[in-house]
């Protein structure tokens, strides 16, 4: 992990809305003009990487050190039995149809997670903070917490520079939500 501080900001078992929220934080970032996120997912059953796998074709799947790229994966359900659980990860702009197609996949997968990486957090001359664009983002997290952890339910968090955490709420509450816990450990 990097120097960074992850706040959780919403925290629910619904997979739609914490995408939408995650989003809606997203947004937040100035001159943010679709940039390049970050789907990752472990799956745990062959209908789960079959779907994945019509949905990102462009992905790359593996298991221990064997990696496919999505249009190049079996569909022998014999042979994805043997490569299972399988990680799916995709870079893509993560907006509008992408998002849809990412809810199809983190829904049923053991965990998962998109991330906006290195969005640039405007300036808040109110508490003193010029913007912000080191070691910043979102973080849609999916039976995980900001650091990979198994917990329940998913969560969204603010990456911030440390000791921002005004910035974190500030941030939230553009959105309508507000820190709901400690910070963890960032990119």
């Amino acid at each position: 992990m990097g120097n960074a501080q992850a706040y959780p900001i919403y925290r629910t078992f619904d997979a739609a809305s914490i995408i939408s929220v995650a989003f809606d934080l997203v947004r937040c970032g100035e001159g943010y003009e679709g940039e390049t996120g970050y789907l990752d997912a472990e799956l745990g059953d062959v209908d789960d990487v079959l779907k994945a796998r019509n949905l990102f074709p462009d992905a790359w799947f593996s298991h221990r050190r064997s990696n496919f790229r999505g249009a190049d994966l079996s569909d022998d359900a014999a042979v994805l039995t043997g490569l299972l659980p399988m990680q799916l990860d995709a870079e893509e702009v993560l907006e509008g149809d992408v998002l849809s197609r990412a809810v199809e996949v983190l829904r049923p997968a053991v965990w998962g997670q998109l991330a906006w990486m290195a969005l640039r957090w405007p300036a808040i001359p109110e508490l003193g903070l010029g913007p912000e664009y080191a070691r910043t983002g979102v973080q849609a997290c999916f039976n995980i917490d900001a650091n990979h952890e198994p917990v329940a339910g998913h969560t969204v968090y603010v990456h911030v520079y440390p000791g921002d955490g005004d910035r974190a709420r500030h941030l939230a509450r553009m959105i309508g939500k507000d820190v709901i816990g400690p910070p963890e450990h960032g990119w």
